[in-house]
């Protein structure tokens, strides 16, 4: 769309006519409309072309109209995703892994290691918990574990459908940015069409009789010119609040399912590996224990300690249970800085709520 400008026209000689005539007349050429033409989709360009026909500039509610059902449903989805982010219980993951790392710090593997009593412990009489006791607190705390997995994996459950969910506010996105894309094509080239066409006519006609009443009429076309810049304009403004918004859908999308991926991790492979392990060392030193009678635990403590089997096994149980915490520790972390980044995108989808039409 290439047009030979004229010269510009000398107007300087006319009483009344708007400085900007003579701005429009002597500005550059540019390929604008044409750049942002070519981006658009095939039935978008068509579309842009026919809006660009259709749009009169003495028609003020021609000009407000373009680009308006685009950005009142970006309003509309603004407001949507501003609603579904806000009924989120957001809080509920990180207080469960808070809890989990918590009830896990209960379990000291050395306590499952059996011991003398000391001499200070038989002097005054103080004895260590009796092997059902010990049962009966790990057993409490293994409960707690498997009622916390069972929660963590219902909110695996809802991130994957929040992970849809982003994935459908993505694809609208894309389409409101289209959508005021073409708009946007319109207007320029309506805008181009006006200056380079119109515009010189009409000053044609001013110089050839001189009259107010056609300099007025050339005042107010280069006015109507000007107010299709500013809507122009405004719908670069909002183009530019999607283009931002995109990045951050797909940051949120990535990290929950990164989240996803991690609770996978814990409640089907270290959760149950440390329950297993935990139950083996119960059952290992339950054996232990009912095995010699009570006079001869003593030595048999020695014995058992010295055993390889024993040492191997509550080995890989601190390891599970040093990798389930640190597992939950970078849950927790990647669940606070994904917090962060949904607050973000909510006080972005206040602003398009708030700010547009």
């Amino acid at each position: 769309m290439t047009v030979n400008r004229e010269p510009a026209i000398n107007l300087e000689a006319l009483n009344g006519v708007s400085p900007l005539v003579q701005a429009y007349l002597a500005a550059p050429s540019t390929q604008e409309a044409m750049k942002t033409y070519e981006t658009l989709s095939p039935p978008a360009q068509s579309r842009a072309l026919l809006l660009a026909s259709q749009l009169d500039l003495s028609n003020f509610e021609s000009v407000l109209s373009l680009g308006q059902g685009s950005q009142r449903a970006l309003s509309q989805f603004a407001d949507q995703m501003l609603s579904q982010m806000k009924r989120k219980d957001v809080t509920k993951i990180g207080q469960m892994l808070d809890t989990l790392m918590q009830t896990l710090d209960r379990v000291d593997p050395a306590e499952l290691e059996p011991k003398k009593p000391s001499f200070f412990n038989k002097l005054f009489g103080k004895s260590s918990p009796t092997l059902k006791q010990k049962l009966t607190d790990f057993e409490r705390i293994s409960i707690q574990v498997e009622r916390i997995g069972i929660q963590l994996e219902r909110a695996q459950f809802q991130l994957l459908n929040d992970v849809e969910m982003l994935e459908q506010l993505y694809m609208h996105n894309n389409d409101f940015f289209e959508g005021l894309a073409t708009s946007i094509a319109a207007g320029q080239m309506k805008k181009q069409q006006s200056i380079e066409t119109e515009l010189p006519a009409k000053v044609e006609i001013v110089q050839m009789n001189n009259q107010p009443l056609a300099i007025q009429q050339l005042n107010d076309f280069v006015a109507q010119i000007e107010r299709l810049d500013q809507r122009i304009y405004d719908l670069q403004v909002s183009q530019q609040v999607v283009l931002q918004t995109a990045p951050q859908i797909r940051m949120i999308q990535q990290a929950n399912q990164t989240l996803a991926e991690k609770i996978e991790f814990a409640i089907v492979t270290l959760i149950p590996l440390w329950k297993n392990q935990l139950a083996m060392m119960l059952s290992m030193n339950m054996d232990q224990q009912y095995s010699q009678l009570e006079d001869r635990l003593a030595r048999a403590n020695d014995r058992f300690t010295e055993s390889p089997s024993f040492e191997v096994q509550l080995s890989k149980f601190k390891e599970t249970q040093h990798e389930l915490k640190t597992a939950l520790q970078d849950l927790f972390s990647l669940h606070t800085k994904t917090e962060k980044d949904k607050e973000h995108l909510q006080e972005v989808a206040e602003m398009k709520s708030t700010k547009m039409i």
